[in-house]
């Protein structure tokens, strides 16, 4: 079975193609890479069962053959050169819709994964299901969530002199943020009480900022932090290109759809618009620069072009196909396009007195990932200097910031955020409110991802660093959110 000839493949280390970023980043990939090969073996140990049952994969499989079964369910005349067949264009198919599902919530093609996740079902470690025990005579140990159960162990924790802090804090950090929509609405059916209203009365400080933004959808937070940066007095820069570098063209749509309704205590809501409110607190190219990011509009991969670039896996001893696939990023990019525009930057900045702000923004903001990798590094080889080193040689101040936020973004979106999580934390104080804003904003995202890069930046997990710059329950929360490596 191809499966079982994969498996050979894999524990040989195969050679991993070449990819346009830093030699860190590349031995971040070939993690990632195997990891991702390991889940693709999965799937297809799944889905050569469910040809060999004659189960319908669409119309991959004929109407003759998948009529034809045993009584155990197995068909029985399928020919191992159909099933191979089959099995590819399923694995082929599955591999581009999980592909194209990462680059609408990353941006990218690579593997990312959060640390915070639906919940399933109640098992007896959680307290939930004590508690219905205990106060219902009721078990609901191996039952699905349901959002009643968690309302009411709420509204416990919450009721009558003192909060129970420990039942809130489980209830946020392992319900995912639809899980905590669906919440809010149960809560008020069954008791004509609005839950934000109560955990607002309830609770305090940094605590209660962090559960409260855990409690609002991620557009609407999105809007409320970019209303938060640029109303009052000052502007918050560094979170505008935190939020406007780093979102993809989804996300950004998300963002403009709800700002109107967005309510934030310095602006009545309704008479805001996003791009006038970022024109009206900031100027010049960082002004450029924002308003080209609020448009969500940069060139994605087109399903074409990545079905294009999807390959199959190749036994390196036989020549043989495996059955699984990967990305030829090679493919993803237009070369010739790309040693153009390396160009183009070159002339725009090194190569004259002074710099043309405007080619860097045209071309920073409006390129794919994977064209801009190759970008800059067709840009090395014509200047023999990293795009970050021009950067922060021909621009200043917050256009400078700006740009560099994107290079960083594109090259490794995980290491961008842990590198400004470090920064929030590092020296005298913490800055909680970018702590708050990324750890709730990436939680179900790259989380996971962002701790590994953490971990080789700072050769101290997350998790310890947490407990060591924050307190009490603020802390609690934290760390219960990103969880321990």
């Amino acid at each position: 079975q191809m499966h079982q000839q994969f498996s050979q493949v894999h524990q040989q280390q195969p050679q991993i193609m070449d990819m346009p970023t830093t030699t860190y980043l590349k031995s971040m990939d070939a993690h990632l890479y195997q990891y991702q090969m390991q889940k693709q073996l999965e799937q297809m140990e799944k889905l050569e069962e469910m040809i060999r049952r004659g189960q319908d994969l669409g119309k991959n499989i004929s109407d003759e053959t998948s009529s034809i079964s045993t009584e155990s369910g197995l068909v029985t005349d399928l020919s191992e050169e159909l099933v191979k067949e089959t099995l590819k264009k399923e694995m082929k198919q599955v591999f581009v819709i999980e592909l194209l599902r990462r680059q609408n919530v990353s941006g990218t093609f690579e593997m990312t994964e959060g640390t915070i996740k639906p919940f399933q079902k109640y098992d007896g470690a959680d307290p939930v299901a004590a508690w219905y025990v205990k106060n219902r005579g009721m078990d609901v140990i191996g039952q699905s969530w349901d959002p009643e159960y968690d309302c009411e162990y709420l509204r416990s924790a919450m009721k009558g002199l003192g909060t129970n802090d420990d039942a809130i804090i489980h209830i946020v950090s392992t319900r995912c943020n639809q899980q905590r929509q669906e919440l809010k609405d149960i809560f008020k059916t069954l008791y004509g009480r609005d839950l934000i209203s109560d955990i607002n009365g309830e609770l305090s400080g940094d605590y209660k900022e962090l559960v409260m933004a855990l409690f609002v959808a991620p557009a609407e937070y999105d809007a409320w932090c970019v209303k938060e940066a640029t109303y009052g007095l000052g502007t918050d820069e560094q979170a505008l290109v935190e939020i406007l570098m780093t979102r993809t063209n989804d996300q950004i749509k998300e963002l403009r759809a709800v700002y109107p309704n967005v309510v934030h205590k310095n602006r009545v809501a309704k008479v805001t618009q996003f791009e006038k409110d970022l024109q009206n607190d900031t100027s010049g190219n960082f002004r450029r620069l924002l308003i080209s990011a609020s448009m969500g509009k940069r060139y994605e991969i087109p399903q074409e072009r990545l079905e294009q670039a999807v390959q199959e896996v190749i036994n390196p001893q036989d020549g043989s196909g495996t059955g699984l696939f990967e990305v030829n990023y090679f493919k993803l990019s237009d070369q010739n396009k790309a040693k153009n525009e390396a160009q183009q930057l070159y002339k725009a900045g090194e190569a004259r007195w002074g710099t043309d702000e405007e080619t860097f923004n045209r071309i920073f903001s409006s390129r794919d990932y994977y064209q801009l990798r190759t970008i800059w590094d067709e840009y090395v080889k014509i200047t023999q200097r990293d795009i970050l080193n021009s950067v922060d040689r021909e621009t200043s101040g917050d256009f400078k910031k700006g740009l560099r936020a994107i290079v960083m973004n594109i090259r490794s979106r995980p290491m961008f955020f842990a590198e400004k999580i470090r920064d929030a934390m590092k020296g005298l104080g913490t800055d909680e409110r970018t702590l708050i804003r990324i750890i709730v904003s990436r939680s179900e995202i790259d989380m996971v991802q962002i701790k590994d890069c953490f971990l080789k930046l700072t050769n101290k997990t997350l998790w310890r660093w947490i407990q060591e710059d924050t307190s009490f329950n603020f802390k609690k929360l934290l760390q219960a959110i990103v969880g321990k490596n």
